[in-house]
C-alpha cells in the first residue's frame, strides 16, 4: 500500500514546487510591469503639469505686466 503512495507523493510535490517557483517569477514579472506603468503615469503626469505649469507662470507675468502698465496710465 505504501508502494502505491510514494509516486503519487511525489508527484504531488513535484507539482506544488513547479507551481511555487512559476509563482515567484509571476509576481517577479507583475512587479516588473507596475514598475512600468507607474513611471510610464509619472511621465504622463509630468507631461500633462509641465504646460499647466507655464500657462500659469505666464498668466502671472501678464498680470504683473498689465498692472506696471496700469500703474503708469493712474502717474500721467
Amino acid at each position: 500500500m505504501s508502494f502505491r503512495l510514494q509516486p503519487i507523493i511525489l508527484l504531488l510535490v513535484i507539482i506544488f514546487m513547479i507551481t511555487s517557483c512559476s509563482s515567484s517569477e509571476e509576481e517577479e514579472e507583475a512587479g516588473i510591469i507596475e514598475q512600468t506603468t507607474d513611471q510610464i503615469a509619472q511621465e504622463a503626469v509630468k507631461a500633462i503639469k509641465t504646460p499647466i505649469e507655464q500657462a500659469k507662470l505666464a498668466r502671472e507675468l501678464q498680470e504683473r505686466h498689465n498692472a506696471q502698465v496700469q500703474e503708469a496710465i493712474d502717474k500721467q
